[in-house]
Order: structure tokens, then sequence, then C-alpha cells
């Protein structure tokens, strides 16, 4: 018997026509077994498409699904490569994405960052498209965060819509990007994976606002590459070059999809995202907050990656960290500084 490579678990809430497709896609590649269909609704139908097919089958309620002791130790007891919600409704917990790094992926029926969010599912995600009179819409596979569909884009595709295009003609069209897409791109992700990044960072600006500059490194994990960058400014403050940092190392960055992990003393900067503040300044355009042009050109970069900040204590002899800062305050130090035009605009 060929021994399986990668395993798969598939998520689905109703009639599973993208997990039967999935399903069908790897029963004859030896290299990657189908788990298991694990759903939150027992009459959904995609239970009898999964034991048509030979693949077990698993209910689960809300209990179950939030009790860390519970369908969690059942997931990690399968040791999966990939989780993959496929027509799943229930937002992840917290504790199964935790334990699940940048293994658990969505697709979503529209071109994010538009129209995605809670209550944005099937015909509703159709219907807002065609009455905001969008002449394009397509698929969305992204990696699952603790945000409804704010995790890194993997992949899209898109499709034109028709002048006299209804939320059913639509749908139509996004379930054929579905199954043409869908499963290839698992595949590409289980087969060729994505690059582990390190991204170090600090910032500095002496008087704040003062004389400023950032220092980041950038190390992949698994290769003995890594790369140094700085720059110095005339006038700026220090939770600028912080973000500047952040900025800078994931445009320097030649690959999409990687994933990034953020080593950053700035509390700043890592709350704003692990905590979700960022996107609410979002939603109200940035409206008395500072440095909403660092902010948005944050957002363009992050959501081609998958990732995760780790805060670090600064001056706490961290290497990396020590360095950073040591590239920072040189780099303020420079005779020949640049200006931060963001800055004086604010």
């Amino acid at each position: 018997m060929m021994v399986k490579h990668h395993k798969i678990l598939i998520f689905s809430s109703g009639s599973g026509t993208n997990a039967e497709q999935i399903i069908r896609y790897f029963s004859p590649k030896p290299s990657v077994e189908i788990l298991g269909v694990y759903s939150n609704n027992p009459s959904a139908f995609v239970l009898e498409r999964a034991k048509q097919l030979d693949v077990s089958t698993h209910v689960f309620n809300r209990e179950q699904f939030n009790n860390p002791a519970d369908l969690l130790k059942d997931l990690q007891a399968q040791s999966p490569d990939l989780i993959v919600l496929a027509g799943f409704l229930w937002k992840i917990p917290t504790h199964i994405i935790d334990a699940f790094p940048n293994k658990i992926i969505n697709i979503h029926p529209a071109l994010l960052p538009k129209y995605g969010g809670k209550g944005m599912y099937g015909h509703h995600i159709h219907q807002a498209v065609i009455d905001a009179k969008e002449t394009e819409s397509g698929i969305s596979i992204h990696y699952v965060n603790n945000q409804y569909d704010q995790g890194a884009i993997i992949f899209q595709a898109k499709t034109m819509i028709n002048p006299d295009e209804d939320p059913d003609s639509l749908a139509q069209k996004i379930h054929k990007l579905e199954h043409r897409h869908f499963s290839e791109e698992i595949e590409k992700l289980l087969l060729v994976g994505h690059k582990q990044v390190n991204l170090y960072t600090d910032g500095a600006a002496s008087g704040n606002p003062g004389p400023g500059g950032y220092g980041l490194i950038l190390e992949w994990e698994g290769t003995p590459h890594k790369k140094t960058h700085s720059q110095g400014f005339i006038h700026t403050t220090n939770n600028r070059m912080e973000l500047l940092a952040v900025i800078i190392g994931l445009e320097n960055l030649k690959y999409k999809n990687c994933n990034v992990k953020v080593y950053t003393d700035s509390k700043y900067v890592s709350d704003a995202v692990d905590k979700g503040w960022l996107f609410d300044w979002e939603k109200k355009d940035f409206k008395n907050k500072k440095n909403p042009d660092l902010w948005r050109r944050f957002l363009e970069i992050y959501k081609n990656h998958n990732i995760k900040f780790k805060w670090i204590k600064g001056h706490n002899n961290d290497f990396y960290n020590e360095r950073c800062d040591f590239l920072a305050n040189l780099a303020a130090k420079n005779s020949n500084l640049s200006e931060d035009k963001g800055y004086t605009i604010n």
C-alpha cells in the first residue's frame, strides 16, 4: 500500500459541491489523502456526498466546536497538513487557528477585500455585488486568521458581470471558477508550499519627533540567506519608523504568499494588527488617527502574505532586536537624511 504524504480535512456547512470536487480531484493522487469531511450541520448534503465517495464524516455542535478539549483534540490527533473550508459558515475559534498556523484556508465567492466579513456569504454576496453595479466579481482563496475574510490572499480569479446579471447567474459563474481553481491551488500549497520568513525590525527617533531611522533584517528559514536594510530621515517619529521598518521589509519580499513572522518591540504596531484596531480604523478612513499614509501602505502589502506578529521587549539582549536598533540609530545619524513626507502631511 502506497504511503500518503499529505493529509487534508474538509469543513463544510451545506450542499458540498466544492467538497465533492476536491475529493474527486485528489482521489487518483496517491500523495494526498482526504482524512474526512466535518460539518456543523447534520442535515448538510455534503455528508451524503462524502459517504458516497467513501470519505468519513463527522458532525459537531457549537459547544464541541468552541471547546478546546473536544473537537480540537480530534483534529490534532489526525495531524492534517491542511484544513480546507469549503462553504463552512462558522468563524474558526482562535484556539484552532493557533493550533494549525498557516494550515487553514478558505474560499470566498468575491474579490476580497471587498464583500467580506460577517454575513457575507452565498446569495447575500452576489446581490451586494450587483447592487453596487460592479463590472466584475470572482473568487478569493485565502488563509484564515482571527478576522472574517482578512487572512492573506493566496489566489484570485475574476469573471465579468453582464448588464443583465442576477444573483443566480452570477453564482453559476462563481461556482465554475471555484471548481476550476480550488483543488489546483490546494495542491500547490501541499506540494510546493510557501516560504517561511522572519522579519526583525526596529525604529528610532531622537527627540521624537526629530531625526530618526529604521533598521530591519530579513531571514529565510532553512537557508543562510539574510538581508539587512536601513534608512534615516530628517524629521519623523518613533512610531512612524517602527511601522515603516515593517512595511519596507514586507515590500522587499519577491514572492507573494510568504508565511512571515514579524518581530517588533513596538506595541503600537503589533497591537494595532493583532487586536484588530487597524481594521476598525480603516473602516472609519483613519479619522483622527495618526500615520494614515503608512497604515494604508501596510494594508496593501499585508494582504499579499500570511503575517503574524511577535512582540519582544526592547533593549533586552535580543540579538536581532539589538542589531536592528543599531541599524536604525546609525541611519538616523547619517549626513544625508531623507525627508519623511508623510510626517509633514500629518
